[in-house]
């Protein structure tokens, strides 16, 4: 016997096989063990809870609150309120200094509780000077001013 099958004849030895039939016991446990495992579909179970919306924006949050965190204690520290006060010691005011422009009176009026007053506007000026003990730098700020005072007026 000739046993070099050309690839034709391999082809339809192979097509005229048939697998066996399974034996009736091991359908049987095969249907046992996928009706067990098919029972919890049948079992009536509460759907998941499902978590709020901003719970997870939450998480986010927390997460990137934590990396900030782990990130600055790796950052050098800056100097301290108190250790910058003996660093360098804060601006100090230097003199302030209010100067009158002038007044003009408006005469005397009568008021809504029918007292004479005298109105007059008053107008100033305050010039503060602040220093910078380190560099010796000098800051002077004009700030002007316009009030109008009512005076009573008593005749007697």
């Amino acid at each position: 016997m000739n046993n070099d099958l050309n690839d034709t004849q391999l082809e339809n030895l192979l097509r005229g096989l048939a697998p066996a039939a399974a034996s009736h016991s091991l359908v049987q446990r095969v249907d046992e063990e996928l009706k067990l495992d098919m029972t919890w579909l049948s079992t009536s179970r509460s759907k998941p809870h499902r978590q709020p919306r901003w719970l997870m924006s939450a998480g986010w949050a927390a997460m990137g609150a934590a990396a900030a965190i782990a990130v600055m204690s790796y950052l050098p520290q800056q100097p301290s309120a108190q250790g910058l006060a003996t660093i360098a010691p804060a601006v100090q005011p230097g003199s302030n200094l209010r100067e009158w422009d002038g007044a003009q009176e408006s005469g005397i009026h009568h008021g809504r509780s029918h007292m004479a007053e005298a109105r007059a506007l008053v107008v100033s000026r305050e010039l503060g000077t602040w220093v910078d003990p380190r560099y010796g730098a000098q800051l002077t700020m004009h700030i002007p001013s316009e009030q109008n005072l009512l005076v009573p007026v008593s005749y007697k």
